[in-house]
């Protein structure tokens, strides 16, 4: 009972601490999980640099998995064929400029990126 009290206290306080420009302002009675998980939380936001090891292909950017490298190479696909269909391009512009497949490696960092495949 004691410590679902704390927990409704610690809720109760930060629904009605006061926030100076993104800062939660807290006092010395608030319990310590509660600080140490606001902490937590701001250090997850802060975006680290990551040097991939490895060069992009001729895409020429990383994706967050390789479910979203497919999805662009089909969105390039289409893109190229919707041209030729409407006669926007001939179908010589089309067999040069329209991947006909890809490879993918991915990042130590678990990112994605490749080279599109040419006929």
């Amino acid at each position: 009972m004691k410590k679902c009290v704390s927990i409704i206290m610690a809720i109760v306080f930060l629904f009605s601490a006061s926030v100076d420009s993104g800062v939660i302002t807290a006092s010395a009675k608030m319990p310590t999980t509660i600080t140490a998980s606001i902490k937590a939380k701001a250090h997850k936001k802060k975006k680290h640099k990551h040097k991939h090891n490895m060069p992009k292909g001729n895409m020429g950017k990383w994706f967050k998995s390789k479910k979203a490298l497919k999805k662009h190479v089909d969105k390039e696909m289409k893109y190229w064929s919707d041209k030729e269909e409407r006669g926007e391009i001939t179908r010589k512009e089309y067999y040069k400029k329209c991947p006909c497949g890809y490879e993918a490696w991915s990042c130590s960092c678990g990112t994605w990126t490749g080279n599109f495949k040419y006929s």
